[in-house]
């Protein structure tokens, strides 16, 4: 907290940046979110879950390490050559490893957490707050960016991104999603430094590229919902800066045939790393995960959107009932303990305020809106294809609350921009 404040006091009275009034709140929120769910994978999910297994498995490769196996924790950190049968008596000694050899999603995870584990003294809370504090980094930079294109909307952007509660409670624990979060703020920031402000300096390219692999490593499907509308923000940029109309005009139908061209090469050159996420797999895997992804520990909070055929066809036949239990469910009524109840009153809030949207905006003057600003395009796509593909593949509540944390300030602050490029003419009405 001395650091945070050193940062604020600097940034707003030595660089005049108002907006650092939310830096210290938002950090709080942050890390009471770490600590409660600190709190409740100790005292309510006492079986154990993702959180406990990843603080647990980091901190059995600590233990090896304070032991002076160095042979062995290097042997343990070469996940895809371990050989678990030869290693299980002394590695198991110091604690054991709590998912399997085959994950390499997790074990990637695991292998983050490490280090944090290390300055936490293998301490659950201190480890926690460490990552808390240092995925925050992440997040206040995609709000920088935010703000730099609307400065009067960082009010709005600071609820959406730092205080909706669903994000900072299961964005600031060691999860997947706290890693992954935090490194598409580091992704939208080094995009927009490096190739929309031509800002050609080093860090921010190596700040892409390893966001990059760690989102690929740890969740390689989010590169798939970033890539549309990352590709369309570098294109309609570039069309943006063009002043004479006829020739705007006459260069947008080429940049969306280049864009489809793009996406379509990009999504053939992942799909021969990404295996199981590969394009090929993937329709037969939404069909196979909301089957069969029901949590034990989430209880009996359930949900089907119905059975599809892994088509192209079949899966599109879903998208308004998965864009549907992303964003808006689950409802307040479909509640059944006290976390629900809480992200249940937050899709109440998102739901009303987008039909308040729709209905005060015309469907013309809604398109022409979402196209009038390149990063409201990036935004509101990334949104939507996120939420479709965690709707899609998900079957129960307590995974869907948690999964669905990356798309919901992205959606939240298109809701916010949309209003605000619309309010002189809702003021006028």
């Amino acid at each position: 907290m001395f650091i945070a404040y050193y940062f604020k006091k600097r940034n707003k009275y030595l660089y005049k940046k108002d907006y650092y009034d939310y830096f210290i709140p938002a950090l709080v929120c942050k890390l009471i979110g770490g600590i409660g769910v600190c709190i409740i994978y100790s005292f309510y999910y006492t079986e154990g879950g993702d959180v406990s297994n990843y603080f647990l498995s980091a901190k059995t490769m600590v233990n090896i390490l304070y032991s002076g196996k160095f042979e062995l924790f290097f042997e343990m950190l070469n996940f895809y050559n371990i050989n678990i049968g030869q290693l299980s008596y002394e590695y198991f000694n110091y604690g054991g490893l709590y998912f399997s050899t085959t994950d390499m999603y997790a074990l990637f995870t695991v292998a983050l957490t490490v280090p944090l584990c290390l300055l936490g003294c293998s301490t659950f809370v201190p480890t926690t707050i460490i990552l808390s504090s240092l995925s925050f980094v992440g997040l206040w930079k995609l709000y920088e960016l935010f703000v730099y294109h609307f400065p009067h909307l960082k009010k709005q952007f600071a609820i959406a991104i730092f205080f909706m509660p669903s994000v900072f409670f299961w964005g600031s624990s060691i999860l997947k999603d706290t890693y992954t979060l935090s490194c598409i703020g580091f992704f939208t920031y080094g995009i927009f430094k490096f190739f929309i402000l031509k800002n050609r300096k080093a860090k921010y390219l190596i700040l892409l590229i390893l966001s990059s692999l760690i989102i690929l490593l740890i969740k390689p499907y989010i590169l798939f919902a970033l890539l549309p509308g990352t590709i369309i923000w570098l294109n309609f940029a570039k069309v943006e800066r063009i002043q004479n109309n006829l020739l705007k005009t006459l260069v947008i139908p080429l940049a969306m045939v280049s864009i489809i061209i793009i996406l379509t090469i990009s999504y053939n050159i992942l799909g021969q790393y990404l295996g199981e996420y590969s394009l090929d797999n993937i329709l037969n895997k939404a069909v196979k995960t909301q089957q069969d992804l029901v949590r034990g520990q989430y209880g009996t909070n359930s949900y089907d959107i119905g059975a599809y055929e892994p088509t192209l066809a079949g899966i599109s036949s879903k998208i308004p009932a998965a864009l549907n239990m992303a964003l808006f469910r689950p409802f307040i009524w479909d509640a059944r303990n006290p976390v629900m109840v809480l992200s249940g009153l937050e899709n109440l809030f998102m739901l009303l305020f987008t039909i308040y949207i729709v209905i005060r905006v015309k469907i013309t003057t809604l398109i022409k809106s979402l196209f009038s600003n390149p990063l409201l395009i990036f935004s509101f796509l990334f949104a939507i294809f996120f939420a479709f593909s965690v709707g899609l593949t998900t079957s129960n509540y307590g995974a869907l609350v948690r999964l669905k944390i990356p798309c919901m300030p992205f959606y939240l602050i298109s809701l916010f921009i949309l209003f605000d490029l619309n309010k002189v003419r809702f003021m006028r009405k």
